[in-house]
């Protein structure tokens, strides 16, 4: 396990409730999507089940039983319930290949309530050979209702030494009754010094530009910004911000924009795109000091709703980005209407 970087203040509070004895038996890690909750999530939990061992932070706890244990999805006090295949076929995928291996619209809408179910034999007996267990649900917005109903009948009576970490993207949405059981630990958005640590650590071979591109396109969201990494949307953003600087009156850089994320296979690239073009949008109008301009907020607004709605209507992707193109183009300056 290596040190977890950032988020002092979840992690203080976690430390402190243990060092009292007044560890919550449940936790809602909260914030935004790729933040390092769920690294938080394992890293409390090897901490949890290495307890025997009396380690004082995440950072002391290296090679051990429990670590390897966890490595390996082994450990028998331990559970990690996340979405499962969609159907047979991939399933067979995720049997070869392993779970993290499938592409979103491989997985089941919901965690299933036979999920929370399959945990029930784990409460029956005392811990294997750790002082508590730990079950992870990622996300606890994806359980389904008979499965958010399951999960709170052991939120309402909690095995002894068990702890719960559900993790949310959008803990407003969680029952009422389950937020009420569970203590609250907010993550903020990690700093631009923080963001370019894990980014050289976990993609060291990223150019100093490529690196600065993804810290404002992550937006303090580690997560976030491997995932644009991966599919090479710093080559994508260099011809919006190029759109946006000369206006593109041609329609040149849209054209180019447009013929790269076509083909099936920049299917990810695309997806990637439509979620930041709206993010550089509302970037140029604020830099611009265009906030107050109705037009521009009307352009932002017609970019949102066009990236929302460009894959649930699979509409063409040509299309969908000349016109995202377009309104970028029409923010810069030189295309700003007096």
């Amino acid at each position: 396990m290596t040190s977890y970087l950032g988020h002092d203040k979840p992690r203080q509070i976690f430390y402190q409730s243990l060092a009292k004895d007044m560890l919550h038996h449940a936790w809602i890690l909260a914030g935004d999507k790729g933040l390092g909750k769920a690294a938080f999530a394992q890293q409390a939990a090897h901490f949890l089940l290495n307890s025997r061992n009396q380690p004082t932070s995440f950072s002391e706890i290296q090679d051990d039983e429990a670590g390897h244990l966890l490595a390996a999805g082994s450990h028998p006090d331990f559970r990690l319930l996340r979405r499962g295949p969609k159907g047979d076929k991939e399933e067979k995928k995720a049997r070869d290949q392993g779970l993290d291996a499938l592409e979103e619209h491989e997985l089941a809408r919901n965690i299933k309530v036979d999920q929370i179910r399959a945990l029930q034999p784990l409460f029956q007996n005392q811990a294997s050979i750790s002082e508590y267990r730990v079950v992870v649900i990622d996300a606890a917005d994806d359980l389904e209702g008979s499965g958010a109903n399951a999960i709170l009948k052991n939120l309402e009576e909690p095995p002894k030494n068990t702890i719960f970490f559900l993790i949310s993207h959008m803990p407003d949405r969680l029952l009422p009754t389950i937020r009420s059981r569970c203590q609250m630990l907010r993550f903020d958005p990690l700093s631009a010094d923080e963001m370019r640590i894990v980014l050289k650590s976990a993609a060291p071979k990223l150019g100093e530009a490529d690196l600065e591109t993804l810290v404002l396109a992550g937006e303090g969201s580690p997560g976030r910004a491997l995932q644009y990494a991966e599919v090479g949307l710093a080559e994508l953003e260099g011809i919006a911000r190029a759109i946006i600087k000369s206006g593109d009156r041609d329609n040149s850089l849209k054209s180019e924009l447009a013929r790269k994320l076509a083909l099936k296979a920049a299917t990810p690239r695309y997806r990637a795109f439509l979620e930041r073009a709206p993010s550089l949008i509302a970037e140029q109008i604020k830099s611009a000091q265009l906030s107050c301009s109705l037009q521009a907020i009307e352009k932002w607004r017609e970019a949102s709703d066009l990236a929302n709605m460009a894959l649930p209507k699979a509409l063409d992707n040509q299309a969908v980005i000349f016109r995202l193109g377009s309104l970028m183009g029409e923010l810069s300056q030189g295309n700003q209407k007096e």
